[in-house]
């Protein structure tokens, strides 16, 4: 089989198994708390507050879009933001059906070039947004554990200590990126050292070709970052809209709270929530983090939503991981129809991707 088809056949499985875990998740509900219980609790659900839920995913998307547009127009000054949005509704729909949200950098760039934007501009503007993304949530989790830290410790002690790690490889990957940023020498001899180490206990095979690999991104990195900090203004306002943008996000929870009619809980501790929710799932190797989102999001949430837990989880995992699934299949679809022109010099190469990340591989044409 050849690579790209290993790839679409993957990405198909990855598909298969997101709607048969909503299935799964669907049965567990209706056997666990009962068919009579579920069909009560949805009929005095406030369809005015779901539909609030609704508008919050949405505005994430457009604040999502606004931001990869506020990224890419200064390297493709001709970019238009309806262009953008269906970049980022493509990102979203791969980002939920790869392991680790790996897959929507390497499609938005795929797309982008296929658009005809230079591959340097393409990464310039990806790598900048997954910067001031990365940066910001960091810091907006950072916020709610000193803030909620004590209440959720006291709570569910145990989950508590998965959301310290899962904030310990978030704040990890931060100063990765600031060490490139302001000591690239330093950070490829660290780089180029833990492959030495890995290399020695049959780890990593091939070091020579992974330090070179990783010496070359390194300084690619440094570069765009070197690009990125002229504009100093420019980065603040995309990390303001990307505070709204999760604000936007962690209030879903909030919103299906009040569908249900319930009252005690404050908003701080339902975001806190989220985002403890969000640094647990992150970093697990399977689509859309399954079963462990909604095992996470049970054990935060029960202690607000009491026996309506189990709905809740249902309506917050349609909103949040099932419904960007579909819409962003139909933008994805309607885009690989579209007419666009490659630079005349240079052809996709669809079936290869770089072996670090999936960036597309380009060859020259042959004369």
């Amino acid at each position: 089989m050849k690579k790209g088809e290993k790839g679409i056949s993957s990405n198909y499985f990855n598909l298969i198994l997101c709607a048969f875990s909503l299935v799964l998740l669907i049965v567990f509900v209706t056997r666990s708390g009962g068919l009579n219980k579920m069909v009560l609790i949805i009929r005095n659900v406030h369809v005015g507050w779901l539909m609030a839920a609704i508008g919050c995913m949405v505005v994430y998307w457009l604040l999502d879009a606004c931001v990869l547009h506020m990224a890419i127009k200064p390297v493709h000054p001709s970019e238009r933001f309806r262009t953008t949005l269906r970049l980022t509704m493509i990102g979203q729909y791969f980002n939920n059906i790869t392991p680790f949200a790996s897959g929507g950098q390497p499609s938005q760039a795929f797309f982008l070039v296929k658009r005809g934007v230079p591959l340097g501009e393409t990464m310039t503007a990806l790598i900048t947004k997954f910067i001031v993304y990365q940066i910001t949530l960091t810091f907006y989790c950072l916020a709610t554990l000193i803030l909620e830290f004590n209440f959720f410790m006291g709570e569910v002690k145990a989950l508590m200590i998965a959301v310290m790690v899962g904030f310990a490889v978030h704040t990890a990957v931060t100063l990765m990126l600031i060490g490139v940023a302001f000591f690239k020498t330093g950070t490829i001899k660290t780089a180029n050292f833990f492959i030495t180490v890995l290399a020695r206990i049959k780890i990593v095979k091939n070091p020579e070709a992974k330090r070179e690999f990783v010496d070359n991104e390194l300084e690619n990195f440094h570069t765009q970052f070197k690009y990125m900090s002229k504009h100093k203004l420019h980065l603040l306002k995309m990390s303001f809209l990307t505070v709204v943008q999760l604000t936007a996000y962690f209030l879903i929870g909030n919103v299906i709270y009040l569908s249900f009619h319930l009252t005690g809980a404050t908003t701080l501790k339902l975001i806190a929530a989220q985002a403890f929710v969000l640094m647990i799932a992150a970093f697990v190797p399977i689509p859309g983090a399954l079963g462990v989102a909604e095992g996470s999001f049970y054990i935060f949430f029960i202690l607000f939503f009491k026996d309506k837990v189990d709905i809740a989880i249902v309506l917050w995992r349609l909103m949040t991981f099932y419904l960007p699934i579909v819409v962003g299949l139909v933008f994805t679809i309607v885009e690989k129809k579209r007419d666009n022109k490659l630079p005349l010099e240079q052809t996709p190469v669809t079936d290869e991707l770089a072996e670090s990340g999936g960036e597309p591989i380009f060859r020259e044409k042959e004369q």
